[in-house]
């Protein structure tokens, strides 16, 4: 299997391979395939709790209220 990336992947790889955790880019694609699989499970059994959680129930305004204060408390996304 072959891959085409761009200059900026390309150049993201090479500073994975650098840092010395991975021997070679294969090795560095087949542990992101891996995390990929995981978090699909992990979205699947979650997106099925909800299912299995019941009947949905509108917000009310204290929902939102409370919804916004945690929001409000989480640091800020970082930019890039």
């Amino acid at each position: 299997m072959n891959v085409s990336l761009t200059d900026a992947l390309r150049d993201v790889v090479d500073e994975r391979l650098r840092s010395g955790l991975y021997g070679n880019a294969s090795e560095y694609v087949r542990e992101l395939i891996r995390r990929d699989e995981e978090a699909t499970r992990q979205l699947r059994a979650i997106y099925q709790n909800g299912i299995d959680s019941g009947e949905s129930v509108p917000m009310s305004d204290d929902d939102w209220a409370a919804l916004r204060a945690v929001a409000a408390r989480s640091p800020a996304p970082r930019q890039a």
